[in-house]
């Protein structure tokens, strides 16, 4: 487990032969984007390491980025940097062979959001499909289905109705853990379209501590993982 110290700068966690760990800080993007500009992993990541953007992502200038982060969530992210590494972890990533694990604290809220099912979900497998929902679709909601998990692996109490979870998911949607715990009514504190609750300094409280997956090259076991969110960091 690597030791957090600065969660407001990039970081390079793993630096291998087909792939690198890095941390993404909350309030920064994982990928350019076409209308505006800002700091991104992705160009960040290019400075120190320019092969990645030989790399043909799954979209245009993303280069070997795998998977994304939210804006304002913080943590591990996964980016190739040789052609046999970017097709092997894609092919990973399709059979579901890549596990994801995100740390999120919470609280507790009866108040009712528009466009989530009346009835809440079941622990410990909170499962649904997804629409986009809202103004400018900037949300999602859940639907009947089974298409995307997310796995409550544990959810301790702690004080002030504070609640840490620790969440596990193979396949992911866009906001998908925001949603599932809003509509388990235990909105991630300081999540400004799911549940709106505030605390502290207002960080989202959701980070992704860990990844695993088979190392493209050796075909052995990988993980790499970060301490969980605690209260006194948001």
């Amino acid at each position: 487990m690597v030791l957090m110290d600065d969660i407001y700068n990039p970081q390079v966690i793993a630096q291998e032969k087909d792939y690198l760990i890095v941390f993404k800080p909350p309030g920064m993007h994982s990928a350019p984007l076409k209308k505006s500009k800002g700091e991104n992993i992705v160009e960040w990541c290019a400075e120190k390491f320019p092969e990645i953007m030989d790399l043909s992502g799954r979209q245009a200038g993303e280069g070997g980025l795998l998977h994304r982060l939210d804006f304002d969530t913080q943590g591990l992210i996964l980016i190739a940097r040789t052609r046999a590494g970017m097709e092997a972890l894609l092919e990973q990533q399709s059979d579901r062979k890549i596990v994801k694990e995100y740390s999120a604290i919470t609280s507790e809220s009866y108040s009712y959001m528009p466009g989530f099912p009346e009835e809440k979900p079941k622990l410990p497998l909170i499962k649904s499909s997804y629409r986009s929902y809202g103004p400018g679709s900037k949300e999602t909601r859940p639907l009947p289905g089974d298409t995307y998990t997310t796995e409550i692996m544990e959810n301790i109490s702690l004080s002030g109705h504070l609640v840490s979870f620790r969440i596990r998911i193979v396949k992911g949607f866009r906001h998908q853990i925001r949603c599932h715990l809003a509509w388990l009514g235990q909105p991630i504190l300081n999540d400004k379209l799911y549940g709106k609750i505030t605390y502290g300094n207002g960080l989202l409280a959701l980070r992704a501590s860990s990844l695993s997956f088979n190392d493209p090259s050796s075909g052995e076991k990988r993980s790499y993982s970060i301490p969980a969110l605690k209260p006194h960091e948001i």
